[in-house]
């Protein structure tokens, strides 16, 4: 063997020593705190000059608005106005179950209002842990990418009309538009039908694992499935107004695994004179009402799988030559939220295998670090599968 194959191989074996050593020391220094503390003020008005009751509830006012300032950073503003009277019933009310420790630190008193200051301990992650287990998606989380396969048949309609089948749609059925336009404005990433040159030509009521084969060749996580029906309604009003109700139902499927995640059933009821205008104006309510009552049950499940950590293989292709970008990439991909320990698995000349511990599914961890920008170089995720990350260093 020769001097410059061997330096080359102690070079290689020293730098897998140096990332070694530092995945260590950055794992065993993380901060692992899962307690906030907040000093936060809070009022009450002095009732009959009961000035203790009215320190108490000054203090009980500060104790619900840290819980609501924690609550605050960890959601959207929409999802906390939307979902605001699920919050107020489920997490505010409920303030004790958060709050760790408390300390008045000083107070005072001008006419008949009390004012406090209080220093809170929040265990935030027991309100993250609620506010999953509620379905309400965090700040910053990963959503899953939705297919809808739903058929629709309006008062007039003979037969069902949906995207799979003989004919070519080039629009959404009504209620498929409400029901993804709700879903998308929760947050949710929605997938159009496919662009095809010659229909699929699939049954309207084709087998739930061919449909969930199909969502996965489209790069779905989620499938919804599912079908609305128009007709009239028994008309209560008199006259020549005529009522049209519409009847929605659908499924969720967690295209990974096959398993359904959620299920909803919907009615909507619309007067008018017009039955094909009354029945699409029905359907589409009723698409609405089966977005809100999915949204909630898909993002409950995903949230919990999120919150599982599991063990994801990340390999990097391209390293030889190019060790410095390579560390760039392993210190961003350990920064990534989620991630609570990457491990070296093994380094050779031109690639390096780690383990990586994250919370969440392999996708969301390479749709993470898919909005890292780096100096110099890109990356190409080429695959993803469910237990593994492939990534390649792109250089200019």
């Amino acid at each position: 063997m020769s001097d410059r194959n061997t330096i080359k191989i102690w070079l290689q074996r020293i730098c897998l020593l140096i990332l070694l050593v530092s995945t260590y020391t950055s794992s065993y220094g993380a901060d692992s705190r899962v307690v906030k503390q907040l000093n936060v003020l809070g009022s009450a008005v002095i009732h009959q000059k009961n000035l203790a009751d009215g320190k108490q509830n000054a203090v009980n006012d500060a104790l619900v608005a840290a819980v609501g300032q924690v609550v605050m950073e960890m959601l959207t503003g929409e999802t906390v106005v939307r979902r605001f009277q699920q919050i107020n019933d489920n997490i505010l009310a409920k303030r004790d179950n958060y709050i760790q420790n408390y300390r008045v630190l000083t107070e005072s008193v001008s006419g008949n209002t009390v004012r406090t200051l209080v220093q809170v301990d929040i265990a935030v992650d027991r309100v993250s842990r609620d506010l999953s287990r509620l379905g309400l998606a965090l700040a910053g989380a990963v959503y899953p990418r939705i297919l809808f396969m739903v058929a629709e048949r309006n008062v007039t309609d003979a037969d069902f009309t949906y995207w799979w089948g003989d004919r070519l749609l080039r629009s959404r059925t009504l209620s498929e538009g409400s029901l993804a336009a709700t879903l998308q404005a929760t947050g949710f990433e929605i997938i159009d039908p496919p662009d095809m040159s010659s229909p699929l030509s699939l049954p309207v009521n084709a087998p739930e694992a061919d449909m969930v084969a199909l969502a996965g060749r489209l790069g779905a996580d989620v499938l919804v499935t599912g079908y609305g029906t128009a007709a009239a309604a028994p008309n209560t009003m008199g006259g020549a107004i005529n009522a049209y109700e519409a009847f929605f139902e659908a499924r969720a499927f967690d295209v990974q695994t096959g398993q359904p995640i959620g299920r909803t059933r919907q009615k909507s009821v619309v007067s008018g004179q017009d039955e094909v205008a009354g029945g699409r104006e029905a359907l589409s309510g009723a698409g609405v009402l089966a977005g809100d009552d999915l949204a909630r049950q898909i993002m409950a499940v995903w949230q919990q799988a999120q919150d599982r950590s599991a063990i994801i293989e990340v390999a990097v292709e391209g390293t030889g030559g190019h060790i410095a970008s390579f560390v760039r990439l392993r210190t961003a991909i350990s920064s990534l939220s989620g991630v609570n320990d990457l491990k070296m698995k093994e380094m050779t000349a031109d690639r390096a295998d780690m383990a990586v511990t994250y919370q969440g599914s392999a996708r969301s961890l390479a749709d993470a670090l898919l909005l890292k920008t780096f100096s110099g170089f890109g990356i190409d995720i080429f695959e993803v599968t469910s237990e593994t990350v492939r990534i390649r260093l792109v250089h200019q």
